[in-house]
């Protein structure tokens, strides 16, 4: 099968320091890094830890194993256009899994009474990812923003310091993913005011 065509204008190749420090932060603080940074920070704030650490393998293991078995999938097909699926409709079938996944890790912490922390994250998690599936249909919002800046509002809830250092790893991620063309400066902005709505909703109004 054919691979599908990289979009020409996004960075491959770094040509400079400064490119090579953005495909590294790019590819680091992925949003795979989000789903577990989230889950770090919940768990560090709990009082019984091993209890919450449970709780947060198991949603990380519904949430993420099935979207990274399909990812893995894909790529050796020559499915996506690079690792990074830098085409806007590579992501798709991403999306969708991945709501799937998220919103049973929300029905399962639910059922079994997880920690209120837990479901909060799960639910905000699935609610970022669906609208950004749906906004991707048409437009490429950045995921890689989304998923740093919902740490980064669980832990100014948490901590105005820890915030600040989070905060600063989403200006990163944000000038790494226009420094490589993956996105506009629009479309970061609007994945991080996106999530940040999105958890402080569900954090202050939800469960």
């Amino acid at each position: 099968m054919a691979q599908s065509k990289t979009p020409s204008d996004v960075m491959l190749v770094p040509a400079d320091n400064l490119d090579r420090i953005a495909l590294f932060l790019s590819k680091f603080f992925s949003p795979l890094f989000g789903f577990i940074g989230g889950y770090t920070v919940v768990v560090l704030d709990a009082a019984d830890q091993r209890a919450v650490l449970g709780w947060a393998m198991l949603s990380m293991g519904i949430q993420i194993i099935p979207v990274l078995i399909l990812y893995r999938i894909r790529l050796s097909q020559g499915r996506y256009t690079d690792p990074d699926m830098s085409k806007r409709t590579d992501r798709n079938e991403v999306y969708i899994l991945g709501a799937v996944s998220m919103l049973t890790a929300v029905l399962v912490m639910g059922y079994y009474s997880a920690p209120a922390s837990i479901t909060q994250l799960a639910l905000s998690f699935f609610l970022i990812g669906a609208a950004c599936g749906v906004i991707n249909v048409w437009w490429k919002i950045s995921m890689h923003a989304s998923a740093i800046a919902a740490v980064a509002t669980i832990a100014t809830m948490q901590s105005r310091s820890l915030g600040m250092v989070f905060w600063m790893v989403v200006a990163m991620v944000a000038w790494s993913r226009i420094r490589t063309r993956n996105h506009s400066s629009g479309q970061v902005t609007a994945g991080t005011v996106l999530a940040t709505m999105v958890v402080y909703v569900v954090h202050r109004y939800i469960a």
